[in-house]
């Protein structure tokens, strides 16, 4: 039987998007492509998804994210102004171009194609036009957060940094390609594409800062049209099913197909991962959109493998080209950018990339294209693929949306210069390969391999709402039930009740309620009954009315066995029903209520563990001695780092040359495995932005993420505390919050173990069956009668610290004293950079000066004005470079204290550190000066020196390498320009952390001392545990060891079968009735006057934030950032001091009411 003469002549096939299109009748679809579901099809057997996953996560991801986003990669010359679409008429009103609706049969042309049509959508080759379809519109979605679009759509950031102007400076007009229209020459695939590089109305635009997004542009009708255009004309004497056996369409045919296919998959990610607008998911970042992933592509593993399919073919033309590549000067104008970008390409190109990788860059054989006998079908096969992907090119300038278009422009040109590569003989390359298809190629393969990684990600999103629907729909399910058998119970027990109301008088009742309050008494008073269960009681028999059974219990039992008595009413009024139906239960931690676990310190490991164990349904009690959630985990601002568009190999790696000598594998593999899951996770449970990324010293890799516009530490734990604020008011009988509470002790017994602590002056027994050690370090232990820094380490007596004065170790010596093995207590890590306040140098507790600032470029120099260490080194070598320093008398002379040197930044660095930089100088812990001129009269140095110092470092920045052996020299902040601004601060080293502590293996468990064998019940992570970090640990590890650890052991520990109760807690009903609001009063008025009067405890602290007035005098002793911040600012208008460090949402989130509004 002949093949159709037109393919898509029926059938239908759903593809990749919101529509369908035709397909071949009477054959085998190519989605189809093995009964194997990780063969991807036409590629060789040893390159299945599997292999293209793990090479992709492991090896190329990492690399092409770097280069992606150098200065040369990121801006892509494009022609954005609005062209004449060839194929539909502008004037028409179906819509078509503003992107509100689409028909399956475009409307015919009124001109020419540039390549020879005759109309849009008939094929190019003469063959019949497809059946028309109804037209379709596309709901506009703005309630779920979905932007309604317009023709330009998102606008485009054009902003440029100094560097990105300078490479569009040095950038040379360069000709347009030729036209070979013979199709045996060798060079019939040199113009497969000619992009818009030559084009006097070009531009360059930066991709980084312009992200594929959703915009609400509807272009499904070019999405149809380009899937209609790639059919060739099938004669009787064109070979089909040549590979693969598809008998419907030709291997070029499918080859091409399955390219366009892998572009809109990668569309259709991007779009889904950046879908909710900021404001609507997420208070400050775009959200994604799972579900819409799932149903295009997540249910439809098959359309996955064309964007694998893609990926792989985009890497074969780039080992093709690598001859070219290893040599191409990547000119932007800037030498050290030039030769990063040099050095990431040849990391790239390396030859055990390309061998652990060999079956990616080998699997597709472009040596299989055009393969037929007759010299009149190769030339007719080669002329319609070609003209076919042209025709594709000029499409894009259809798309309505300028950002839309800039991402369809870009990825025409690099998937048609991975073709013209294939195509191409080797010899030939270098002659028709152009800058701008040098830049489209390797950014379009960076972003197939964000695609395949984000599909990864957005599988995991909808599996994860999937489950809490599913929890939900089971809790709603139990709950309808257990009302229909509280109605029946409840009227059984009316009756009961009313019988028993006429059998017992009310002197009866009295005296019985006598007997009992009495047997609560007695218990309460002799130790038997917590006070927890004693109130529980107590409130069972006074508050609400006790039933008859508990008063009969009375009767026989609590004169004489009070302690039988107790028991028994206790498990009544733990099975009593409520007026509302609900059980009621005690709150976790009595004897006649233990809680699943107790966890002992509030900071982020703690807050991660009890998240988990809440949202697994666990009663839970969470203690801590500050007045406040956070701990130290607040202070971090740095960031957190995460496998995440970097390898877990070079995290490991990184950690174990950190960890030195005393390196625990298991440990540091599973922070590193689980990192990208903990980042996940605190980004959508927490909802934390941490969309910025750095490199912080003794990294080899950019991993450290922090938020835009916040410090990473106190964003993070406020967002942890504000939702167990939260749980601890909705769920009282799940969940206790106990803040002000020193732990004091602990013990096996009851339901496993008893903790004992001091809440409120009173002490207090908690019972569990687990107990989680999250209690901190003991860095800050030189006062404790028995100091355990002193006893390990009394070399540091008397080094600041930038620790909390909460930091003393309770929780190490607990365990110490119940039989745990304890770890590495002398491995203490000194933090290089404490800022001195040159008001009170002598203060002990410093304020960190966060690792960004030499991340970014800052300088450690001496008393004379000079380098003397590798700044980006790991901390304790950057200490130990200061140590050495202090004895050849180079720090800093008194009143600084011993071993002090100073911390610049030049203007250009400072900029890059914004945030930080201005909350530091607002502290007065930097200085700003004018040149370097100003700089030397404010160090006490040189001019002359000064000018040595920075023209040393420049020139070792221009070479990459300085004495120091250092090699990373951050860009955008070099060369330092003698009379740019400078920023200056004094730093000395201080205790920052505490590698040592409480034994645990890899899923968190305490060990023994005895024999190394798991506690059974007990668990330690965050600063409480010890072993994790070895010698010295890695800047950006903490708050992962604590989210890492504190999730893996939430998520594991072993809890009893509580379904129904977790249900029950889990929903939170809304009435339907509305409350009508009292009329607000008018807000007071405060002169400017009003307001600097109110500036001490003794007159009340107002501080004026956005206009309003608060008073804040109650709450500075418990303010984490310290007294200090809140006195500063005083009698003042804080909100620019405010804004360094946190956000308008917070004020309000944390229930600040203004007392009133400023009038002047």
């Amino acid at each position: 039987m002949a093949p159709p003469a037109r393919c898509f002549a029926t059938g239908r096939v759903a593809l990749l998007g919101f529509w369908t299109l035709e397909a071949c009748a009477g054959t085998t679809s190519f989605l189809k492509l093995s009964a194997a579901s990780n063969d991807l099809g036409d590629l060789a057997r040893t390159c299945d998804a599997d292999t293209v996953r793990a090479a992709n996560v492991k090896q190329l991801h990492p690399i092409l994210f770097d280069l992606a986003n150098t200065t040369f990669f990121r801006m892509f010359r494009v022609n954005l102004n609005n062209p004449r679409c060839p194929f539909w008429n502008s004037s028409s009103s179906s819509g078509q171009e503003a992107g509100t609706s689409c028909t399956a049969a475009p409307l015919p042309l009124e001109q020419k194609s540039p390549f020879g049509f005759g109309k849009f959508g008939s094929s190019p080759f003469g063959a019949p036009e497809p059946p028309a379809e109804g037209s379709c519109t596309v709901a506009p979605e703005a309630a779920n957060g979905f932007p309604l679009g317009s023709q330009e759509g998102d606008p485009l950031d054009r902003s440029m940094t100094r560097e990105e102007r300078q490479l569009q400076e040095v950038r040379k007009e360069e000709a347009g390609p030729s036209c070979d229209f013979e199709e045996d020459l060798q060079t019939y695939f040199s113009d497969m594409c000619s992009g818009d590089g030559a084009n006097t109305d070009s531009e360059d635009v930066n991709l980084m800062k312009n992200p594929e997004r959703n915009t609400g542009y509807n272009g499904s009708h070019i999405w149809e049209a380009m899937f209609k255009e790639n059919c060739f004309e099938v004669g009787s004497g064109l070979p089909r099913g040549r590979f693969g056996g598809d008998s419907g369409m030709c291997y070029e045919e499918r080859v091409l197909y399955r390219l366009l296919s892998g572009w809109h998959a990668a569309t259709t990610i991007s779009v889904a991962k950046n879908y909710y607008v900021p404001g609507t998911k997420e208070k400050s970042s775009w959200a994604p959109n799972p579900e819409r992933y799932m149903e295009s592509l997540g249910r439809h593993p098959d359309r996955s493998k064309n964007l694998e399919f893609s990926f792989v073919v985009v890497l074969r033309a780039l080992k093709k080209v690598s001859p070219f590549l290893q040599t191409y000067p990547f000119h932007t104008g800037d030498s050290h950018e030039d030769r990063r970008t040099t050095s990431l390409m040849g990391r790239l190109l390396d030859s055990q990339v390309l061998s652990v990788c060999s079956p990616l860059f080998e699997a597709f054989d472009e040596s299989s294209l055009f393969q037929t006998k007759s010299k009149e079908q190769r030339a007719q096969l080669k002329r319609q693929f070609k003209s076919v992907f042209t025709n594709i090119t000029v499409l894009v300038d259809c798309v309505k949306c300028q950002r839309c278009r800039l991402h369809a422009k870009l990825y025409s040109l690099g998937l048609g210069t991975a073709l013209k590569i294939l195509l191409t003989p080797p010899e030939l390359i270098a002659q028709t390969i152009r800058r701008d298809e040098v830049v489209a190629l390797v950014n379009v393969l960076w972003k197939l391999s964000d695609a395949i990684e984000d599909a990864r990600i957005l599988t995991e999103l909808a599996w994860s709402q999937q489950q809490q629907q599913a929890n939900e729909d089971s809790a709603k399910a139990m709950l309808a039930q257990q009302a229909v058998f509280d109605a029946a119970r409840d009227k059984h027990a009316a009756d009961a009740l009313h019988l028993a109301e006429v059998a017992l008088s009310t002197s009866t009742r009295t005296m019985l309620l006598d007997a009992a309050l009495g047997a609560v008494r007695l218990m309460g008073s002799g130790g038997g009954l917590s006070t927890d269960a004693e109130e529980t009681l107590l409130r069972s028999l006074v508050v609400q009315r006790p039933s008859d059974e508990v008063l009969l219990l009375a009767k026989h039992y609590a004169g004489t066995r009070p302690e039988m008595f107790a028991k028994i009413a206790l498990e009544a009024v733990a099975g009593a029903p409520t007026l509302g139906g609900a059980v009621s239960l005690p709150p976790p931690g009595s004897a006649a209520s233990p809680a699943d676990a107790v966890v002992i310190g509030g900071g982020l490991a703690g807050m991660v563990a009890t998240i988990n164990l809440l949202d697994r349904g666990a009663r839970v009690v969470l203690l801590d001695k500050q007045p406040f959630l956070g701990g130290n985990s607040g202070k971090a601002s740095s960031g957190i780092n995460a496998a995440v568009e970097t390898s877990v190999e070079s995290l490991i790696a990184d950690t174990t040359k950190s960890a030195g000598a005393l390196v625990r594998p298991a440990l540091i593999e599973r922070l590193a495995n689980d990192s990208a899951h903990a980042v996940n996770w605190l980004r959508t449970r927490i909802a934390v932005d941490l969309s910025m990324r750095s490199q912080l010293g003794g990294h080899t890799v950019t991993r450290t993420l922090r938020p835009k516009n916040a410090f990473v530490g106190a964003e993070i734990t406020f967002s942890a505390g504000q939702l167990l604020m939260k749980l601890a008011a909705e769920r009282p009988q799940q969940f206790r919050l106990l803040l002000n509470t020193k732990w004091t002790a602990l013990e096996r017994g009851g339901a496993g173990w008893r903790a004992t602590a001091v809440v409120n002056g009173s002490e207090r027994v908690f019972e569990a069956t687990n107990v989680v050690i999250t209690s901190g370090g003991f860095g800050h232990d030189v006062t404790e009668p028995e100091s355990l820094l002193l006893a390990n380490r009394p070399d540091l007596d008397g080094f600041p610290t930038t620790l909390g004065p909460q930091t003393t170790g309770d929780g190490v010596k607990i365990a110490r004293d119940i039989g745990a093995r304890l770890v590495d207590l002398d491995r203490v890590q000194l933090h290089p950079t404490g800022f001195v306040d040159p008001k009170r140098p002598d203060e002990r507790t410093k304020t960190l000066a966060a690792e960004l600032l030499r991340g970014v470029g800052g300088l450690i120099l001496d008393r004379e004005g000079r380098r003397f260490t590798d700044e980006l080194d790991t901390r304790q070598a950057v200490v130990n470079g200061e140590l050495r320093a202090t004895e050849e008398g180079r720090d800093l002379l008194p009143p600084m204290p011993p071993r002090s040197f100073w911390l610049v930044l030049n203007g250009k660095a400072a900029a890059m550190a914004d945030r930080h930089t201005t909350l530091y100088s607002k502290k007065g812990l930097l200085t700003k000066v004018k040149g370097v001129a100003d700089l030397a009269k404010l160090l006490g140095v040189t001019e002359t020196q000064l000018r040595a110092t920075y023209k040393e470092y420049n020139a070792a920045a221009e070479v990459g390498r300085d004495p120091y052996n250092r090699t990373v020299f951050p860009a955008g902040h070099w060369p330092v320009e003698l009379d740019e601004d400078f920023y200056v601060g004094r730093i000395v080293p201080v205790i920052h952390y505490t590698m040592g502590g409480i034994a645990i293996d890899d899923e968190g468990h305490v060990l023994s001392d005895e024999d190394g064998k798991p506690i059974p019940g007990l668990y330690a992570a965050g600063e409480a545990s010890g072993g994790v970090h070895g010698d010295n640990r890695l800047g950006g590890n903490s708050l992962l060891e604590c989210t890492v650890f504190g999730r893996h052991i939430g998520m594991n520990m072993p809890l009893p079968d509580r379904k129904a109760v977790t249900a029950a807690a889990t929903l939170v009903q809304v009435g339907g009735d509305s409350v009508q609001q009292a009329p607000q009063k008018a807000m007071r008025k405060i002169t400017q006057q009003d307001l600097a009067e109110h500036n001490s405890k003794e007159q009340r602290v107002w501080v004026d934030l956005y206009g309003l007035v608060y008073d804040l005098t109650d709450y500075m002793d418990e303010h984490p950032g310290g007294v200090g911040a809140i006195k500063a600012v005083a009698g003042k208008d804080g909100t620019e001091h405010f804004e360094a460090v946190h956000n308008r949402e917070m004020l309000e989130s944390m229930g600040f009411k203004p007392i009133g509004e400023r009038t002047d």
